[in-house]
């Protein structure tokens, strides 16, 4: 019942016991209204006696019903908070999300590579130093190099360790992804999947390539922390990639 039933409940009372009253007194054993102080008193007795408890059982439902809905804002107010919090913490991840996005672009422009060819050495750089490194993995698979082939291969045109950092930076975001919106924090599966491929998508699709050759043949503990995450594997797994490519 709404705060305007009570008080209606309340005037109906005092409007039955008035009626009462004067029903019994005025038309059933035909008093008329007296002028005598005592007799106004007794009417007052009357009147007070019946109508206290009822209007006192009424203030305190009311109070109840007060401390009910005050409870009820208070929740709301609590989960306004938190929503409001959660979005203030989603607003700050996103801003270094994006600047780290843009970091690892710009490292992966740098990306250098020596590859000897049959005029000399040639370098490589950006795509198409990724290229390069796929193609020189394919001759060695032709030729039925193993995976220690393939590695010892890596390690020696990444002399200045240019692939392990720019695996670390991938690593690095995925990590702050998975372990910056935790479930403890108010944040779902969902929103760490969602931002994992947002990753993925905005990461150059060579870079991608580059660190999924880092995965398979490489012992960071980049691409170990890479290859353990449940959560990373199933977004590869949705979108069609795995660790096994080369």
């Amino acid at each position: 019942m709404k705060i305007n039933g009570y008080i209606v409940s309340a005037i109906i009372l005092i409007v039955v016991v008035v009626a009462v009253y004067f029903v019994n007194f005025y038309l059933v054993n035909g008093y008329r209204i007296s002028s005598e102080s005592a007799v106004w008193s007794s009417f007052g007795d009357y009147f007070g006696g019946v109508l206290g408890p009822l209007l006192s059982f009424l203030s305190i439902v009311l109070l109840i019903k007060s401390l009910t809905l005050q409870n009820e804002a208070n929740q709301t107010l609590k989960v306004e908070l938190k929503n409001s919090e959660k979005t203030e913490k989603l607003r700050s991840f996103e801003a270094l999300f994006f600047n780290m996005i843009e970091s690892q672009k710009t490292l992966f422009e740098s990306f250098r590579v020596k590859i000897n060819a049959d005029q000399g050495q040639v370098v490589f750089s950006g795509a198409e130093a990724v290229i390069a490194v796929e193609d020189v993995i394919e001759e060695i698979r032709v030729s039925g190099g193993d995976d220690q082939k393939v590695k010892s291969f890596l390690e020696e045109i990444d002399s200045n360790d240019q692939l392990f950092g720019l695996t670390r930076c991938f690593y690095v975001i995925v990590m702050m992804i998975i372990e910056r919106l935790t479930s403890s924090e108010g944040f779902s599966s969902q929103e760490r999947m969602y931002h994992l491929k947002t990753l993925v998508n905005f990461t150059n699709f060579a870079q991608l390539r580059l660190v999924f050759i880092c995965i398979q043949f490489m012992d960071f503990e980049s691409t170990k922390y890479l290859k353990s995450s449940i959560e990373f594997q199933d977004v590869m797994n949705e979108l069609g990639m795995n660790f096994e490519l080369y």
